[in-house]
Protein backbone atom coordinates (compact mmCIF):
# COMPACT_ATOMS: atom_id res chain seq x y z
CA UNK A 1 0.00 0.00 0.00
CA UNK A 2 1.33 3.42 -0.91
CA UNK A 3 2.25 5.53 2.10
CA UNK A 4 0.05 8.62 2.31
CA UNK A 5 1.55 12.00 3.10
CA UNK A 6 0.02 13.81 6.11
CA UNK A 7 -2.25 16.70 5.18
CA UNK A 8 -0.61 20.10 4.83
CA UNK A 9 -1.09 22.19 7.97
CA UNK A 10 -3.29 25.28 7.86
CA UNK A 11 -1.61 28.67 8.02
CA UNK A 12 -2.85 31.07 10.69
CA UNK A 13 -1.87 34.69 10.04
CA UNK A 14 -2.13 37.42 12.66
CA UNK A 15 -3.13 40.53 10.73
CA UNK A 16 -5.56 42.42 12.94
CA UNK A 17 -3.41 44.92 14.81
CA UNK A 18 -3.33 48.68 14.36
CA UNK A 19 0.24 48.77 13.04
CA UNK A 20 0.85 52.22 14.48
CA UNK A 21 4.65 52.04 14.24
CA UNK A 22 4.64 52.19 10.46
CA UNK A 23 2.18 55.03 9.97
CA UNK A 24 2.95 58.52 8.86
CA UNK A 25 0.73 61.35 10.01
CA UNK A 26 -2.79 61.00 8.62
CA UNK A 27 -2.08 57.48 7.32
CA UNK A 28 -4.71 55.00 8.49
CA UNK A 29 -4.08 52.25 5.93
CA UNK A 30 -3.87 48.83 7.63
CA UNK A 31 -0.34 47.51 7.39
CA UNK A 32 -1.29 44.32 5.46
CA UNK A 33 -2.84 46.52 2.75
CA UNK A 34 0.18 48.76 2.22
CA UNK A 35 1.38 48.18 -1.36
CA UNK A 36 4.90 47.20 -2.29
CA UNK A 37 6.51 48.55 -5.49
CA UNK A 38 4.72 46.06 -7.73
CA UNK A 39 1.40 47.53 -6.55
CA UNK A 40 0.32 44.40 -4.68
CA UNK A 41 -0.36 44.76 -0.94
CA UNK A 42 1.97 43.20 1.63
CA UNK A 43 -0.60 40.58 2.65
CA UNK A 44 -0.65 39.05 -0.82
CA UNK A 45 3.15 38.77 -0.80
CA UNK A 46 3.04 37.05 2.60
CA UNK A 47 0.43 34.61 1.33
CA UNK A 48 2.48 34.01 -1.84
CA UNK A 49 5.41 32.97 0.36
CA UNK A 50 3.35 30.26 2.07
CA UNK A 51 1.73 29.22 -1.21
CA UNK A 52 5.20 28.62 -2.66
CA UNK A 53 5.38 25.65 -0.26
CA UNK A 54 2.08 24.22 -1.47
CA UNK A 55 0.06 25.50 1.49
CA UNK A 56 -3.49 26.31 0.57
CA UNK A 57 -5.55 26.82 3.74
CA UNK A 58 -5.36 30.20 5.45
CA UNK A 59 -7.05 31.42 8.61
CA UNK A 60 -6.64 35.19 8.86
CA UNK A 61 -7.10 36.70 12.32
CA UNK A 62 -8.31 40.16 11.36
CA UNK A 63 -9.45 43.22 13.28
CA UNK A 64 -8.41 46.70 12.24
CA UNK A 65 -9.31 47.17 8.58
CA UNK A 66 -11.08 43.78 8.43
CA UNK A 67 -13.59 44.87 5.77
CA UNK A 68 -10.87 46.30 3.53
CA UNK A 69 -8.76 43.15 3.89
CA UNK A 70 -11.74 41.00 2.93
CA UNK A 71 -12.50 43.26 -0.04
CA UNK A 72 -8.89 42.93 -1.22
CA UNK A 73 -9.06 39.13 -1.11
CA UNK A 74 -12.45 38.93 -2.81
CA UNK A 75 -11.20 41.14 -5.63
CA UNK A 76 -7.86 39.33 -5.91
CA UNK A 77 -9.47 35.90 -6.21
CA UNK A 78 -12.60 37.00 -8.10
CA UNK A 79 -15.03 35.71 -5.47
CA UNK A 80 -18.72 36.40 -5.87
CA UNK A 81 -20.64 37.58 -2.78
CA UNK A 82 -22.94 34.55 -2.97
CA UNK A 83 -19.91 32.23 -2.72
CA UNK A 84 -19.04 33.38 0.83
CA UNK A 85 -19.94 31.26 3.85
CA UNK A 86 -20.47 33.23 7.03
CA UNK A 87 -21.07 32.79 10.73
CA UNK A 88 -20.75 34.80 13.92
CA UNK A 89 -17.47 36.71 13.54
CA UNK A 90 -16.16 34.80 10.52
CA UNK A 91 -16.36 34.63 6.71
CA UNK A 92 -14.98 31.88 4.46
CA UNK A 93 -14.56 31.32 0.74
CA UNK A 94 -12.70 29.00 -1.62
CA UNK A 95 -11.00 30.15 -4.82
CA UNK A 96 -7.86 29.48 -6.88
CA UNK A 97 -7.29 26.26 -4.96
CA UNK A 98 -7.28 28.14 -1.64
CA UNK A 99 -9.55 27.99 1.38
CA UNK A 100 -9.52 31.31 3.24
CA UNK A 101 -11.28 32.04 6.53
CA UNK A 102 -11.34 35.50 8.08
CA UNK A 103 -11.98 35.62 11.84
CA UNK A 104 -12.69 39.11 13.18
CA UNK A 105 -11.99 39.68 16.88
CA UNK A 106 -12.03 43.48 16.67
CA UNK A 107 -9.17 45.96 16.35
CA UNK A 108 -7.90 45.85 19.94
CA UNK A 109 -8.04 42.15 20.76
CA UNK A 110 -4.89 40.50 22.11
CA UNK A 111 -3.22 37.85 19.97
CA UNK A 112 -4.28 35.06 22.34
CA UNK A 113 -7.92 36.07 22.05
CA UNK A 114 -7.63 36.16 18.26
CA UNK A 115 -6.19 32.64 18.29
CA UNK A 116 -8.87 31.36 20.63
CA UNK A 117 -11.57 32.86 18.39
CA UNK A 118 -9.99 31.09 15.41
CA UNK A 119 -9.60 27.74 17.17
CA UNK A 120 -12.74 26.12 15.72
CA UNK A 121 -11.51 26.88 12.19
CA UNK A 122 -7.97 25.56 12.68
CA UNK A 123 -8.84 21.92 13.23
CA UNK A 124 -7.38 19.29 15.54
CA UNK A 125 -3.89 18.95 14.10
CA UNK A 126 -0.70 21.03 14.14
CA UNK A 127 -0.78 24.41 12.44
CA UNK A 128 1.59 27.07 11.19
CA UNK A 129 1.37 30.49 12.80
CA UNK A 130 2.85 33.71 11.48
CA UNK A 131 2.54 37.46 11.15
CA UNK A 132 1.22 39.27 8.11
CA UNK A 133 4.10 41.78 8.20
CA UNK A 134 7.15 39.50 7.82
CA UNK A 135 8.88 38.35 4.63
CA UNK A 136 11.69 35.81 4.46
CA UNK A 137 13.43 33.22 2.31
CA UNK A 138 13.32 30.68 5.15
CA UNK A 139 12.57 27.09 4.12
CA UNK A 140 9.33 26.24 5.94
CA UNK A 141 10.02 22.54 5.41
CA UNK A 142 12.80 22.83 7.99
CA UNK A 143 10.31 24.16 10.53
CA UNK A 144 7.85 21.35 9.86
CA UNK A 145 10.61 18.73 10.09
CA UNK A 146 11.96 20.11 13.37
CA UNK A 147 8.50 20.31 14.94
CA UNK A 148 7.63 16.79 13.83
CA UNK A 149 10.86 15.46 15.33
CA UNK A 150 10.21 16.96 18.78
CA UNK A 151 7.51 16.59 21.39
CA UNK A 152 7.19 20.31 22.15
CA UNK A 153 4.10 22.46 21.95
CA UNK A 154 5.71 25.08 19.75
CA UNK A 155 8.64 25.30 17.37
CA UNK A 156 9.86 28.69 16.21
CA UNK A 157 12.28 30.12 13.70
CA UNK A 158 15.16 32.02 15.30
CA UNK A 159 17.23 34.59 13.41
CA UNK A 160 19.58 37.50 13.97
CA UNK A 161 18.95 41.21 13.53
CA UNK A 162 21.26 43.95 12.34
CA UNK A 163 22.03 46.92 14.54
CA UNK A 164 20.23 50.10 13.52
CA UNK A 165 23.49 51.99 13.89
CA UNK A 166 27.13 51.67 12.99
CA UNK A 167 29.13 50.32 15.96
CA UNK A 168 32.45 51.67 17.20
CA UNK A 169 35.34 49.96 18.94
CA UNK A 170 37.15 52.37 21.30
CA UNK A 171 40.40 51.54 23.08
CA UNK A 172 41.11 52.27 26.73
CA UNK A 173 41.68 55.90 25.89
CA UNK A 174 39.79 57.88 23.27
CA UNK A 175 41.01 56.35 20.04
CA UNK A 176 38.47 54.66 17.78
CA UNK A 177 40.08 51.44 16.62
CA UNK A 178 37.24 49.98 14.61
CA UNK A 179 33.94 50.71 12.90
CA UNK A 180 31.33 48.42 11.42
CA UNK A 181 28.25 49.70 9.61
CA UNK A 182 25.09 48.13 11.08
CA UNK A 183 26.63 44.79 12.07
CA UNK A 184 24.59 41.67 12.60
CA UNK A 185 24.05 41.07 16.30
CA UNK A 186 24.96 37.66 17.74
CA UNK A 187 21.78 37.21 19.78
CA UNK A 188 18.91 35.21 18.30
CA UNK A 189 15.36 36.57 18.13
CA UNK A 190 12.06 35.05 17.11
CA UNK A 191 11.51 35.52 13.38
CA UNK A 192 7.72 35.30 13.65
CA UNK A 193 7.27 31.84 12.12
CA UNK A 194 5.88 29.11 14.36
CA UNK A 195 4.53 25.59 14.15
CA UNK A 196 2.19 24.73 16.97
CA UNK A 197 0.67 21.60 18.44
CA UNK A 198 -3.09 21.86 19.03
CA UNK A 199 -2.40 21.54 22.78
CA UNK A 200 -1.03 25.08 22.62
CA UNK A 201 -4.58 26.33 23.03
CA UNK A 202 -4.60 24.96 26.58
CA UNK A 203 -1.89 27.49 27.44
CA UNK A 204 -3.78 30.48 26.01
CA UNK A 205 -5.99 32.84 27.97
CA UNK A 206 -7.90 35.80 26.48
CA UNK A 207 -6.31 38.35 28.82
CA UNK A 208 -2.66 37.30 28.30
CA UNK A 209 -0.25 37.90 25.44
CA UNK A 210 1.52 35.31 23.34
CA UNK A 211 5.02 36.80 23.45
CA UNK A 212 5.10 38.21 26.98
CA UNK A 213 3.19 35.53 28.88
CA UNK A 214 2.72 32.28 26.98
CA UNK A 215 6.12 31.83 25.32
CA UNK A 216 8.17 32.47 28.50
CA UNK A 217 6.00 29.97 30.36
CA UNK A 218 6.44 27.32 27.68
CA UNK A 219 10.18 27.96 27.58
CA UNK A 220 10.33 27.38 31.34
CA UNK A 221 8.62 24.03 30.75
CA UNK A 222 11.13 23.21 27.97
CA UNK A 223 8.23 22.91 25.53
CA UNK A 224 9.68 25.25 22.87
CA UNK A 225 12.16 24.24 20.17
CA UNK A 226 13.86 26.30 17.48
CA UNK A 227 15.41 26.12 14.05
CA UNK A 228 17.92 28.84 13.14
CA UNK A 229 17.66 30.89 9.96
CA UNK A 230 20.73 32.82 8.78
CA UNK A 231 19.22 34.14 5.54
CA UNK A 232 16.91 36.95 4.49
CA UNK A 233 14.49 38.22 7.15
CA UNK A 234 12.40 41.34 6.64
CA UNK A 235 10.12 42.42 9.52
CA UNK A 236 8.03 45.35 8.32
CA UNK A 237 7.38 47.07 11.62
CA UNK A 238 7.99 50.68 10.61
CA UNK A 239 7.57 52.98 7.65
CA UNK A 240 11.37 52.84 7.15
CA UNK A 241 11.15 49.06 6.89
CA UNK A 242 8.82 49.45 3.92
CA UNK A 243 11.26 51.87 2.29
CA UNK A 244 14.10 49.38 2.79
CA UNK A 245 12.06 46.54 1.26
CA UNK A 246 11.16 48.73 -1.70
CA UNK A 247 14.88 49.32 -2.33
CA UNK A 248 15.56 45.60 -2.01
CA UNK A 249 12.83 44.77 -4.53
CA UNK A 250 14.29 47.21 -7.02
CA UNK A 251 17.61 45.36 -6.79
CA UNK A 252 16.53 41.72 -6.36
CA UNK A 253 12.85 41.35 -7.20
CA UNK A 254 11.04 38.96 -4.86
CA UNK A 255 13.71 36.97 -2.98
CA UNK A 256 11.19 35.64 -0.43
CA UNK A 257 9.58 33.56 -3.21
CA UNK A 258 12.83 31.65 -3.67
CA UNK A 259 13.11 29.45 -0.55
CA UNK A 260 16.60 28.32 0.45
Amino acid sequence: MKRQEPPAPPVVLLCGGLGLRQRTEGDDLPKPLRPLPDGRPLLLHVMDYYRAFGLCEFILCVGYGAEDIEKLLLNEFLVRPDAIDAGAGWHRFEAAGLRITLVDSGPRAAKNLRLLDAREHIGEGPFLLGYADVLSDFDLNALVERHTATDGLLTLVATRVRSRFGELVVDGGTTVTGFEEKPQRPALVSAGYFMCAPELFDALAPDTELETHVLPGLVAERAVHAVVHEGLWLPLDTYKDFIDVEELMKREGFPWLEPI
